[in-house]
């Protein structure tokens, strides 16, 4: 290896010739698969709200709310999967989960091509949300799982990214085809972005036998944009920039945060980002102000990276109460935002959606003291030695002669690489093996 690779690797990697070896390899496998998944999860998921606006509404014969109900069946199901899903990890192996799981929702995407009223897709989406559980919540658990306290974040916020270029690509691929595809084959456009998705997914999914979104502003911005004249291509574009945002708020918050070691100074940031720009839209200002807002509440998704990496840091002696508390975390998130949608922002109540933006500037200002208390129990918990505790092996994890979980000294810093390094080849053989090195402050 040149000197020039050697620095770059070890930049990038650590100097620990043995460890960094490791990492590269996650960084490598691991990282990428779970990245393309949740970059076609975010195009999968995108593509309904641009389908929505793009004639799917009158062709399926959407009435009232039903575009609400069809996001709340999905999100009820995928709360309620969470923590199946998550335990499922730690008895068998993932990718029994991982892979059937992933091709289930993408062919169901495909056989939304061929539903003709709107009930139909609503239980389509019900069901495709029980199987696109694990996407999120299982990768975050894997990748909380082997890296350390100053390595999560930032992975977490390249995984989290992808969804977002996801959505924005969403939006450009449903803009593209009114232009170029509509009534191509006899389809109209809106049916296009499902098949085209379907197969770039499938291949995905089944890649890794060979290996081993809520916010305010996502569907608010297209319906308010709609009702300012704004073209079809226009309403499926310019949301992109939100995601856009996202991107650069995710990357920056959690690599500060890594940084820092610590989550809770960035979490109060964006915490009162949130309220900034909720207050703006409740202001009612000019066209400007509205599209500064939307665009400025996009980075407040960073805490999907910096909020699943705290967790990991506070839960990393027990990987059984990590992986209950990383489904649970995102179930109640969803069975919070199951019904948020139908109360505070219903299509009916497009583009005035005031009582939806003030609703949204109580709740964000409220989670600043959680973030507090948060913060302050962490702390005891460090203090009295509660959270990092000094094992540096716990053998088999269920039994069946795995690799089990593997924890790193927080007071000694980090497990010998060779066992890591060892553990890595088992884990990939293994069933339902986790390896933790996320313990530590290293």
């Amino acid at each position: 290896m040149t000197p020039f690779h050697t620095k770059a690797a070890t930049w990038l990697w650590g100097p620990n010739p043995k460890d960094r070896a490791l990492l590269s390899k996650l960084d490598i496998t691991l990282l990428p698969y779970f990245s393309l998944i949740w970059f076609l999860f975010g195009v999968t998921r995108s593509s309904y709200s641009s389908a929505y606006i793009s004639g799917m509404k009158e062709a399926l014969d959407f009435q009232g709310k039903d575009y609400n109900y069809m996001s709340t069946a999905y999100l009820v199901t995928y709360a309620v999967f969470q923590i199946p899903g998550t335990s499922l990890l730690t008895l068998v192996r993932p990718k029994y989960v991982f892979v059937p799981a992933n091709v289930t929702w993408s062919v169901l995407t495909m056989i939304t091509v061929r539903m003709t009223r709107a009930w139909q897709v609503i239980l389509l989406n019900a069901i495709e949300g029980a199987f696109s559980a694990i996407a999120y919540v299982g990768a975050l658990f894997t990748l909380g799982s082997w890296y350390k306290r100053s390595e999560l974040g930032t992975r977490n916020a390249v995984f989290c990214v992808f969804g977002h270029l996801g959505s924005m690509a969403g939006g450009w691929i449903q803009a593209g085809l009114l232009e170029t595809l509509a009534g191509k084959g006899g389809l109209p456009a809106w049916k296009w972005i499902f098949i085209i998705v379907s197969v770039m997914t499938l291949p995905v999914a089944l890649f890794v036998y060979s290996l081993c979104v809520q916010s305010l502003s996502n569907n608010v911005m297209p319906l308010w944009m709609a009702s300012r004249g704004y073209t079809v291509v226009q309403q499926n574009n310019y949301p992109t920039a939100i995601y856009a945002t996202a991107i650069v708020g995710t990357l920056f918050y959690a690599a500060l945060s890594d940084h820092l070691r610590s989550r809770w100074e960035v979490s109060i940031a964006i915490g009162l980002t949130f309220v900034i720009g909720s207050a703006i839209l409740v202001s009612d200002p000019h066209t400007a102000g509205y599209l500064f807002a939307f665009y400025l509440l996009g980075t407040t998704y960073a805490p999907q990276a910096v909020w699943y990496s705290w967790l990991a840091d506070v839960t990393s002696h027990d990987v059984q109460l990590r992986a209950i508390a990383t489904g649970f975390m995102n179930s109640f998130d969803f069975a919070f935002v199951t019904w948020w949608p139908l109360v505070f922002y219903p299509v009916t109540d497009a583009p005035d959606f005031r009582r939806g933006y003030i609703a949204s500037l109580v709740t964000g200002a409220l989670t600043l003291p959680f973030i507090g208390v948060i913060a302050w129990l962490e702390r005891r918990d460090r203090a009295r030695g509660v959270i990092e505790r000094d094992v540096v092996d716990k053998g088999s994890g269920n039994g069946n002669g795995d690799a089990g979980v593997f924890v790193e000294d927080s007071e000694q810093g980090s497990s010998p690489p060779q066992a890591r390094a060892e553990d890595f080849s088992k884990a990939g053989s293994g069933h339902g093996a986790v390896v933790v090195r996320s313990a530590g402050n290293a």
